[in-house]
């Protein structure tokens, strides 16, 4: 029996969780204990979805640094979109007039520059720029649950669209619902994928903001919009680059550094 078939056993058994599979594959004696039997059942409950493991050659590079990578990553569409250059983008749910429009504006010129836009999904901000991609340019998604129970459901459509013709990934076997901590690690997951991360618009209270914060602290690039004066919704990027992140006043900036990050590989 392969590692590989193992491994795939193993989320499907521990619903993609990082930390239950960790705890069987550090352990020779736990691995060994799975069995052909929940192999061929791992088969059958997968069906024809399409699985990436640590162990192959297509995986993310970017994953492979992460302190905790993804074992296992489902996805559907088109692969090839992880061999261009990325941009992450966040931001409110609740977006603001300036923040729509902002999204709008600099997401719409970084289209036209073969470049792929990550994010997970979400409503507001995420939702735009992950629209405007599919309309004309490359988008990336990945979930916080499995492709049975798409969330939020809102964007289900936006789903079906970016899966057809764009890609999508996961680290939950199709049968899991989406959760909380699913949710903050498949925006971790946004964050390690990207080259550049952009913070749109955030309130101070987004939890994500903690992640773009460590990624600042870790040298790596993440920009953020300014605000207008005292607008409450731009709180958290605010913060951001006042803690470290680029300020954000033109999307050449974007494009520019993507271009440098990419010449130091």
């Amino acid at each position: 029996m392969e590692l590989r078939e193992k491994l795939i056993a193993l989320s499907v058994l521990k619903n993609g969780n990082w930390f239950k599979m960790y705890d069987v594959l550090k352990d020779d004696i736990k691995l060994k204990q799975i069995t052909q039997e929940q192999v061929t059942q791992a088969k059958l409950k997968l069906g024809e979805t399409k699985v990436l493991t640590v162990l192959d050659e297509e995986y993310p590079s970017l994953f492979k640094e992460m302190i905790r990578p993804p074992f296992v990553l489902y996805y559907q569409g088109d692969l090839m979109l992880l061999k261009k250059k990325k941009i992450g983008v966040m931001g409110n749910r609740r977006p603001s007039a300036y923040g729509m429009e902002s999204c709008k504006a600099i997401v719409g010129q970084w289209l036209s520059q073969d470049v792929a836009i990550v994010g997970n999904l979400q409503l507001g901000i995420d939702a735009i720029a992950h629209l405007l991609s599919v309309r004309s340019g490359k988008t990336i998604a990945l979930l916080s649950s499995g492709f049975l129970h798409i969330y939020p459901q809102e964007n289900f459509e936006l789903y079906k669209r970016i899966a057809r013709d764009h890609l999508v990934m996961t680290e939950y076997p199709p049968h899991v619902y989406p959760s909380a901590p699913q949710f903050y690690r498949a925006h971790q997951l946004v964050q390690e994928l990207s080259e550049v991360m952009v913070v749109i618009e955030a309130v101070k209270e987004d939890k994500r903001l903690k992640l773009a914060q460590q990624l600042v602290e870790e040298g790596k690039v993440v920009y953020a919009l300014p605000a207008p004066y005292n607008s409450i919704h731009s709180e958290g990027s605010l913060n951001l680059i006042k803690n470290g992140a680029y300020c954000l006043t033109h999307y050449q900036d974007v494009l520019n550094m993507l271009d440098w990050v990419h010449s130091e590989e």
